[in-house]
């Protein structure tokens, strides 16, 4: 699996073009999620730290949660991501469908 925590900046910018993409809306992904180490296997994954923001909007926290889920399980992975946002900087997410 890859590392996460070596993938910082990527993972911030694919979660706030993902978010924008199929909501429609610009919204502050800090705070909401922090980077940290599994106890049991020690390999680093992305924790969830929603804020009422996020908590008050089920369908967003659903959606964030997936996406966070699928980058920790390694379904989403750095390769992935990047090709999605090398896409949408060529093409915008226009040629993207929305998933909700």
């Amino acid at each position: 699996m890859e590392n996460l925590s070596e993938n910082k900046e990527l993972i911030k910018s694919y979660l706030h073009h993902i978010i924008r993409q199929q909501f429609n809306t610009e919204i502050d992904l800090t705070d909401e999620y922090t980077f940290t180490e599994n106890l049991v296997s020690r390999k680093p994954i992305i924790a969830t730290t929603f804020s009422d923001k996020i908590l008050s909007d089920p369908e967003m926290k659903r959606f964030l949660t997936s996406l966070i889920t699928e980058i920790n399980t390694g379904s989403c992975s750095i390769q992935s991501m990047k090709m999605k946002l090398r896409n949408y900087l060529n093409e915008g997410w226009s040629s993207f469908r929305r998933i909700i």
